[in-house]
């Protein structure tokens, strides 16, 4: 039997090996941890948390089904996940306090020589994307819409790779917001507005809350923090990209039926991440690269501990002769 810290569920491990860099960060930095007030906890549970929800109520009727292994699975990732959230959104506040060299000039400089991507994004965006209206917010809507799915579908129909997507999406939030730290940067949007108005509003917005935490430091942010937990700047990699990614690649291995409606979104995702000037080009497939790498250690580390988790195998041998 293999006792210690291999028995730790990998969901448990990698929740609280954030929130443990998370508190080294705010102890050696000084730095406030802040918990979301009203709305933004509202804003956060609607875009993030919500999803798992639905897993954690399948988890209850899979354990009054007396499916209890399957529901303890369901039923561990959602605590994982606000953990994971919790520790993500405070690293994403702290960008400037950790990191204060922003890469902006150089991302944009970049920018400025893909600029036919820059350009075709904002066509397809205005064009072929022209029928989704501005006003609905499909680009949070469709990234939540992938969560609900794949969550549920896979939660269903192929429990027995559930919780290697679980683990996959702790990975991806918690090493994207690390990743934000390796070389930060605002967003191309202060340097040229992107096709969408109202998310120009909210970008300015942030801009604001940005400067005002670098200009008063850690007391304002305390002061400041828990009102806009979700507004820190970061554009580097694209998570949005990488989450989108990272759920069609599951759908690749796991649920094929899903993969038309998951292209799309995927490319519509991509299109306007750009066009919207939240992210510069090179975002991207950097937050590609970050899902894939994920999805991968996700498929190791479960194998990893189906195989701690079986029975060590009887001894069979023979006895020597006296």
């Amino acid at each position: 039997m293999r006792l210690g810290l291999r028995n730790i569920p990998p969901e448990i491990a990698i929740a609280g090996g954030t929130l443990a860099i998370m508190f080294l960060f705010s102890l050696l930095l000084g730095l406030p941890v802040v918990t979301p007030s009203g709305d933004r906890a509202a804003f956060v549970g609607v875009h993030y948390i919500y999803p798992l929800i639905g897993v954690a109520l399948l988890g209850v009727a899979t354990f009054i089904a007396g499916k209890r292994d399957v529901a303890a699975s369901f039923l561990i990732a959602l605590p994982c996940y606000v953990v994971i959230l919790f520790a993500h959104f405070n690293l994403k506040l702290w960008i400037p306090h950790i990191n204060p060299v922003m890469y902006d000039d150089v991302y944009w400089a970049t920018d400025e020589l893909f600029r036919p991507i820059v350009d075709l994004c904002v066509y397809m965006r205005n064009n072929i994307f022209g029928f989704v209206s501005e006003d609905s917010n499909f680009y949070m809507v469709s990234f939540i819409a992938l969560f609900y799915t794949s969550f549920l579908y896979h939660a269903i129909k192929t429990p027995a790779h559930f919780r290697t997507l679980v683990v996959a999406v702790l990975l991806l939030q918690a090493s994207g917001a690390l990743a934000y730290l390796v070389a930060p940067a605002i967003g191309p949007f202060i340097y040229e507005r992107g096709v969408d108005a109202g998310i120009t509003t909210g970008q300015l917005s942030m801009l604001e809350f940005y400067r005002n935490s670098v200009a008063h430091g850690p007391a304002w942010l305390a002061e400041n923090g828990s009102a806009n937990f979700t507004v820190g700047l970061a554009a580097m990699p694209s998570l949005h990209a990488g989450g989108a990614f990272l759920f069609f690649l599951f759908a690749w291995k796991h649920g094929r039926i899903l993969l038309p409606l998951y292209s799309v979104i995927l490319v519509f995702i991509l299109v306007t991440s750009i066009a919207s000037r939240w992210h510069y080009v090179v975002d991207a497939p950097a937050g590609l690269a970050l899902a894939w790498v994920c999805v991968r250690l996700a498929e190791r580390i479960m194998g990893k501990a189906r195989d701690a988790a079986a029975p060590d195998p009887i001894d069979t041998a023979v006895p020597a002769a006296a």
